[in-house]
């Protein structure tokens, strides 16, 4: 048998110092961050909304709409359908609040742009930025193979914020860890129409299956500047860590794009802003753009 011989070039002194002060900075980035998250105070939450008009089925209703209307769930499963089958890509402005370990956290805002295939997602916060200004993920295109865990394999590319990028332009994280749990309930890899519908769709199965759903149309109201359709969830929510995610979720479905461009989760009935579990707005929505490579680069943005 014969066996290979690999040869190892000597080290330069220099690289390894440059190497000691590169890790050495990713450190105390990562303590700094860690230190942001622990001071951050929370802020009342913010809703918005128009008045609900519950109205009985106009005779003329289109196809979609009847469907919605007589049964949600097979509504929300057809809005899956045709997003799957229509939207290549889209932009957005995104607005995000959540409750994590008790507290509700500021409303942030970001651009987004988003594609299907690859599944790729650029974020660009605008307001309440938080750890990072800018963040990118395609999916398989940035890897930790050495990470022993399977879930923290997958990476995105982050150009931290408060004044941070002026030192460090950009860092990789693992899109399912530590920080990345800290600072949001959903993963990048959660975000958009699809995924929200397939949480929606799945965990209604479950609820169904177990004799747990109720599932309603409740009306028309705006949003946005847009006519939408209010569908509302409710479940036998336990707490966190319990079977389901929410005791109500309001979604909220264009009447144009027939996708679900609100939805704002609660912990009990009463809606009130103290149980605000979630909120997820999807705003100046604009579908399959023609979204490039480029798009989803870091070096487009400095990164």
């Amino acid at each position: 048998m014969v066996t290979c011989r690999q040869t190892y070039m000597p080290s330069d002194p220099r690289n390894r110092s440059q190497r000691r002060i590169q890790i050495g900075c990713g450190l105390i980035l990562v303590a700094i961050l860690y230190a942001q998250l622990a001071m951050e105070s929370p802020k009342p939450v913010i809703n918005t909304g128009a008045p609900v008009v519950y109205a009985d089925s106009p005779v003329s209703a289109d196809p979609f709409e009847k469907q919605l209307r007589s049964d949600p769930f097979a509504g929300l499963v057809e809005s899956r359908s045709r997003l799957i089958r229509d939207a290549r890509d889209y932009t957005c402005t995104f607005v995000k609040q959540e409750r994590i370990d008790g507290d509700i956290t500021d409303e942030q805002e970001a651009n987004v742009k988003f594609r299907s295939e690859p599944y790729s997602v650029m974020m660009e916060f605008t307001r309440n930025a938080g750890l990072a200004n800018r963040a990118i993920y395609v999916k398989g295109k940035w890897r930790d193979e050495s990470a022993e865990d399977e879930s923290l394999r997958e990476l995105a590319v982050c150009q931290p914020g408060n004044g941070l990028s002026m030192f460090i332009k950009s860092i990789k994280q693992p899109i399912h860890g530590a920080l990345a749990k800290k600072s949001s309930r959903r993963a990048i890899d959660e975000f958009g129409f699809r995924r929200a519908l397939d949480l929606l769709i799945s965990f209604s199965e479950q609820a169904k299956a177990a004799g747990d759903l109720k599932l309603e149309f409740v009306g028309e109201t705006r949003f946005d500047g847009r006519d939408v359709w209010l569908v509302r969830r409710t479940l036998p929510y336990t707490g966190p860590g319990g079977k389901y995610p929410d005791r109500v979720a309001n979604i909220y479905v264009d009447c144009k794009h027939l996708v679900p461009v609100a939805i704002y989760t609660y912990s009990d009935v009463d809606e009130a802003p103290e149980h605000l579990l979630g909120k997820y707005e999807y705003r100046n929505v604009r579908f399959n753009v023609g979204l490039s490579e480029s798009d989803f680069e870091p070096s487009t943005y400095g990164m």
